[in-house]
């Protein structure tokens, strides 16, 4: 078994934490009743910080992505040529769905951050 046999999505994973981390900020800093100004401050620098920080490590998402791509059309390759069985190839094959699955909704939900950002980019003040 290679190694691109057993790749998870950790770079997703992590993106998908960012966001959770995000959406928190986000609503704390929505719907807190802060009387001090400088916890104000702070939550909308962080919240501006996490948003950025979750649009930048997409790149990540997307070169995760290409990866799970790749190893999808070698796994494929592999069957093709007789190196595995049907079995390990149904086995191969339904981790790499899943771990498309999951890079590709953590795609979908940065994407859909992103046009959050571009339409309230007045409160996106860092």
């Amino acid at each position: 078994m290679d190694i691109k046999d057993n790749f998870k999505p950790i770079l997703s994973l992590i993106g998908l934490g960012l966001f959770i981390m995000t959406l928190a900020t986000h609503l704390s800093f929505r719907f807190a009743n802060i009387s001090d100004v400088g916890l104000g401050m702070m939550l909308s620098l962080a919240n501006a910080l996490l948003l950025i920080l979750t649009l930048l490590w997409s790149v990540m998402g997307i070169i995760e992505f290409r990866i799970l791509m790749r190893s999808r059309k070698d796994i494929k390759a592999k069957f093709d040529n007789g190196r595995i069985n049907k079995d390990e190839y149904t086995n191969i094959s339904k981790r790499h769905k899943f771990n498309l699955a999951i890079n590709i909704s953590y795609l979908l939900i940065v994407t859909s951050q992103l046009g959050y950002v571009i339409n309230n980019w007045n409160e996106v003040n860092i």
